[in-house]
């Protein structure tokens, strides 16, 4: 994920890597639903986190970051909206880094 943040960062800064980092992020929003799916799975079988309450919101947290911050709503008669902005993708992928790091932290 910090990986990602970086080429997205660098692709904003007007490096030739803007597909790459838009691509990246889309693969790193599946990774996450895995993720979390594994993660629920894990805890069905009997392997519970230490604190629950703050568990789950990491959990939603891992699969809600990246479609807030990038997804922008079409609304109708207005023109396609403009794809959300190379630090946006940056700043999304660290944060969802941070919640990765942190749903590990609380299993």
């Amino acid at each position: 994920m910090v990986a990602l943040a970086v080429v997205c960062a660098l692709a904003a800064l007007g490096l030739p890597l803007e597909r790459l980092g838009r691509i990246g992020v889309e693969i790193a929003e599946g990774a996450m639903f895995l993720v979390v799916a594994v993660d629920l799975l894990a805890w069905a079988v009997g392997d519970a986190p230490d604190d629950t309450f703050t568990h789950v919101g990491y959990v939603v947290a891992a699969v809600a970051v990246i479609p807030i911050l990038t997804r922008r709503p079409k609304i109708e008669g207005e023109p396609e909206p403009e794809p959300p902005s190379l630090w946006v993708l940056a700043i999304a992928a660290l944060a969802v880094a941070v919640v990765l790091w942190r749903l590990v932290a609380t299993r």
